[in-house]
């Protein structure tokens, strides 16, 4: 009985022996069979197995392709805990390429998180988005492993409930990452969102061309929050917001001063808040403004502070705007005086300003080279404005003279049925009497009248007499 007892010991000891431990199988081996767990789609594989032994962590830390798929949940998660997972993941699995899975609960935390992978392009293959039952696949290998040059071009973001539908909308295209030529790998990203988000965006998004699109008043944004957003954009160059032409109402407070010093083109387009908006930025790189369907015919809520040039306009001219030529106005005022930019095309489409505001504008638009205005009730004073005038003489040759918007070579005017056919031909005939033989490499080149009933056929004749074939009238 004994000597079976002991056998059975002796049997038992030699099967431990005779079977290696887990850990002693090979590191590679070791590696991947943790890749592959790691590929199950909890995101915390790689962490939970790196605290089972020091061997198992040192080998895990120091294995870049355990941690190449990256698996944000973002339920009952802090968007600060998720950047340091992000972080985390991309600095070990470094530097192979990765893949990101994100199962969202919110959409709105979509960009955020986002943020955190945009600045490594170079390594990030694919990306998977999981929300409300449905996946978006995008594969991103052609924009990481072709071409040297990656920009982050352009972010396109609607404001709307992600997948609903809209007209123009493809429901596949809520977001995706197209490329651009075979020589710059311009990435662009398209966004649906319900708001813009601020307070929780922490990675700079580094888009050079950014278009925001309200689709419904339920979802348009107030100037604070767009202002607060575009604190997160410092590398745009281009700018284009496209509202609802809805009122924000008063502001309880003033927005924030945003500086955006690359950008050169600035779009807003049926809005209402232009004042805030304008008097909020800095642009001191601003080449092109262009002002879309901002004139309506009812009051706007009082600006929340009252600023020099708020008075009314002296010349009392007719407009079927005033509220809106006044805030639009007094919106690029402040503009020009904070940031000084050498703009050179102002493009007012339905956009109007006081005659004051033309005034005090174009003389702060030395570097102006085209100005075009469509349907605009400027008056027979705001044309004036384009005339040689007198700056005072030095004693022995009489009156110097000088014009408004020196630079300017290109004028267009549509539909702007307040302006009188006699102030046009005595005004832009002056005009180019002066500049032709004072400024000849800075003189009218090109205007453009189309659909002014007040400037008929014979005024098109009379000034065609010094504008010649500068002159386009229909």
């Amino acid at each position: 009985m004994l000597c079976t007892h002991n056998t059975m010991i002796i049997s038992t000891v030699d099967d431990t022996r005779s079977s290696p431990s887990f850990s002693s199988l090979p590191p590679e081996l070791l590696i991947e069979i943790f890749s592959t767990c790691s590929l199950t789609g909890d995101w915390h594989i790689p962490l939970t197995l790196s605290k089972v032994c020091c061997l198992w962590r040192d080998l895990i830390i120091s294995s870049p392709s355990i941690w190449q798929m990256i698996v944000i949940l973002d339920s009952r998660r802090t968007i600060s805990s998720i950047h340091a997972q992000a972080e985390l993941w991309i600095a070990r699995s470094s530097p192979l390429p990765f893949n990101v899975v994100l199962k969202l609960t919110n959409f709105e935390r979509l960009l955020p998180i986002m943020s955190c992978f945009l600045p490594n392009l170079a390594r990030w293959m694919r990306c998977t988005i999981t929300y409300d039952g449905r996946t978006i696949e995008t594969s991103l290998s052609d924009l990481t492993l072709s071409s040297p040059r990656r920009i982050l071009h352009h972010l396109d973001i609607i404001l709307k409930t992600p997948f609903e539908d809209v007209a123009g909308d493809n429901e596949d295209d809520i977001i995706f990452f197209p490329c651009g030529s075979t020589t710059y790998r311009h990435i662009s990203m398209k966004v649906a969102t319900t708001k813009l988000p601020h307070a929780e965006m922490v990675n700079p998004l580094l888009f050079t061309s950014l278009n925001i699109s309200e689709t419904t008043f339920e979802y348009s944004t107030r100037s604070p929050d767009l202002l607060r957003f575009l604190a997160y954009c410092p590398n745009l160059e281009h700018l284009y917001f496209h509202g609802l032409t809805s009122d924000e109402g008063i502001l309880d407070a003033p927005p924030p001063v945003i500086a955006l010093p690359r950008l050169h083109t600035l779009l807003l387009d049926e809005i209402c808040n232009q004042r805030s908006i304008l008097s909020h930025l800095y642009l001191p790189t601003l080449r092109e403004l262009y002002l879309r369907h901002i004139n309506v015919d009812y009051a706007l809520a009082p600006y929340h502070v009252s600023e020099e040039g708020d008075s009314d306009d002296e010349a009392y001219d007719f407009s079927q705007s005033p509220h809106s030529d006044l805030y639009t106005g007094m919106g690029i005022r402040k503009l020009l005086l904070r940031s000084r930019p050498p703009l050179e095309i102002l493009d007012m489409d339905l956009s109007d300003m006081r005659t004051k505001d033309f005034r005090w504008v174009f003389d702060k638009l030395p570097d102006l080279k085209q100005f075009s205005i469509v349907g605009s009730d400027m008056s027979d004073s705001v044309v004036a404005l384009f005339m040689p005038f007198a700056v005072g003489g030095d004693g022995q040759d009489g009156e110097r003279m000088s014009v408004r918007l020196p630079q300017l070579s290109v004028l267009k005017m549509y539909s702007c049925q307040q302006v009188s056919g006699d102030a046009l031909v005595k005004t832009l005939s002056a005009r180019v009497h002066y500049t032709d033989h004072a400024t000849p490499n800075a003189t009218l080149a090109t205007v453009v009248i189309s659909s002014c009933n007040n400037f008929t056929a014979s005024h098109a004749q009379e000034l065609s007499w010094d504008l010649q074939d500068r002159l386009h009238v229909s």
